[in-house]
């Protein structure tokens, strides 16, 4: 039941799991702020308008020796095709890093938490994690991931089981979804 397709495979659990005992939480400026979110409308633009090789050429180079270009593509490509058109991305809450202890790399990290609705998949959340380099530059993309359960999906389940189990199916699912309302579409 659980449908969810990780757009880069590289894991950077140190960001969005446990910390060490001193906080490694960061207060950004306003100017990072508005570069970190640039970066995210542009990632996903391209993703959304069949970009998906620029959207790559986006993430650093851990995340792409994770995931081949083709592999990357034709995972889009399906998602897409499968999602139809965006219909609305909010972007919940963003948590900010510097040179934390256990990270890959020393640096700027953004874990944003995002929800999503397609014209196909009413149910949909995720993150991404961005990186800036400690001398600065601009933000890649680290990992992006997103849980969903497509519209016709979830009307099979509500129609052969019951409301009941696809508000559990998706409760489930969206557990994966740091800061996602609970609310059900």
């Amino acid at each position: 039941m659980r449908t969810a397709i990780a757009l880069i495979a590289l894991a950077v659990s140190t960001l969005i799991g446990a910390q060490s005992t001193r906080s490694q939480e960061w207060t950004p400026s306003q100017s990072l702020v508005l570069d970190a979110t640039r970066a995210i409308d542009r990632y996903f633009s391209l993703l959304d308008h069949g970009e998906p090789k620029r959207a790559y050429e986006m993430m650093n180079d851990a995340a792409k020796a994770s995931i081949p270009l083709t592999a990357f593509t034709e995972q889009n490509e399906r998602f897409h095709a499968q999602a139809g058109p965006l219909l609305e991305r909010r972007l919940l809450k963003f948590t900010w890093f510097k040179d934390p202890a256990n990270a890959p790399f020393p640096g700027i990290y953004a874990a944003v938490d995002i929800a999503t609705r397609f014209e196909k998949i009413d149910r949909h959340c995720g993150y991404i994690v961005l990186y800036q380099q400690p001398s600065g530059g601009a933000f890649q993309v680290m990992r992006a991931e997103g849980n969903f359960i497509d519209n016709a999906t979830a009307n099979k389940i509500e129609t052969t089981q019951s409301k009941s189990e696809l508000d559990k199916a998706w409760a489930e699912l969206s557990r994966n979804c740091p800061n996602f309302p609970t609310a059900n579409p």
